[in-house]
């Protein structure tokens, strides 16, 4: 029989790592990032984006119909590695949700859209 080698050289469960809260300054970006698409600041958007992003981001900022949203909230939030996702939800009377999710990584203490997705009408693991 193969010697199993020390513990944690072992396959099998693994200890589960403290969760690691999103920094409030992510939670500042989200908000900025609503206003400017309720807003219609298309120019601004795009200019905390990174240059892979801005096809996508130009895309979102253009479906969103300016001044039907009165408001947005962060419906969900995800991390992989040192970027986090938000999914959001942009609410106003009488018109259907608009929802999105965005990759948001930090660059020299300031936080860029890298993926922007629009979420309205599309069924995902994060549709509910």
């Amino acid at each position: 029989m193969p010697d199993p080698g020390v513990g944690v050289n072992v396959m099998g469960p693994q200890p589960i790592s403290a969760r690691r809260l999103p920094p409030d300054s992510l939670f500042d970006a989200g908000a900025r990032i609503f206003a400017m698409l309720i807003g219609g600041d298309k120019s601004g958007l795009l200019a905390m984006t990174e240059q892979q992003a801005r096809d996508e981001t130009a895309a979102l900022a253009d479906a969103v119909k300016r001044g039907a949203y009165t408001d947005g909230k962060i419906i969900g939030t995800a991390r992989a590695a040192n970027h986090y996702y938000i999914k959001a939800r942009l609410t106003g009377e009488n018109i259907e949700p608009f929802k999105l999710q965005v990759r948001l990584g930090e660059n020299e203490g300031r936080w860029t859209i890298r993926e922007a997705l629009n979420l309205t009408g599309r069924r995902s693991g994060w549709s509910k």
